[in-house]
């Protein structure tokens, strides 16, 4: 799933989450995350219908009140009832870095492709 994920971020220009079950909520926090670290720049938003994340959003307020978010990490979801106006906000996304780790760098490093053989040699799982 891991590797999936890094190819979905590769290709995609930002991500948008529509209600679902765990798998959606481990890949939303998995980009949000990316985000906060620098690893991508790319919006990240939330399609909040009938209130769906209203208790998730909590949540992340919950996390900034008590010092475990930061509230600039707290913008980097964009949230929004209908298609449209998720669109239009992240049409005006300002990622919170002014710049990213290179590609190569967050493939192979921070995604964990990088790993070393029995003789401590470094390889690197696929090729991109």
């Amino acid at each position: 799933m891991h590797e999936r994920k890094a190819e979905m971020a590769r290709h995609a220009d930002a991500f948008i989450a529509l209600p679902g079950g765990y798998g959606t909520l481990e890949e939303l926090l998995e980009m949000t995350t990316w985000s906060q670290l620098g690893i991508h720049d790319k919006p990240v938003g939330l399609l909040n219908v009938d209130g769906y994340y209203d208790a998730l959003l909590a949540l992340f307020d919950k996390g900034v009140e008590e010092g475990f978010i930061k509230p600039s990490s707290r913008h980097i979801i964009l949230s929004a009832t209908s298609a449209k106006e998720v669109l239009c906000k992240m049409e005006d996304f300002e990622p919170i870095h002014e710049k990213v780790a290179s590609r190569q760098s967050w493939e192979i490093e921070k995604l964990g492709y990088r790993t070393e053989n029995p003789d401590g040699q470094c390889i690197t799982k696929g090729s991109y």
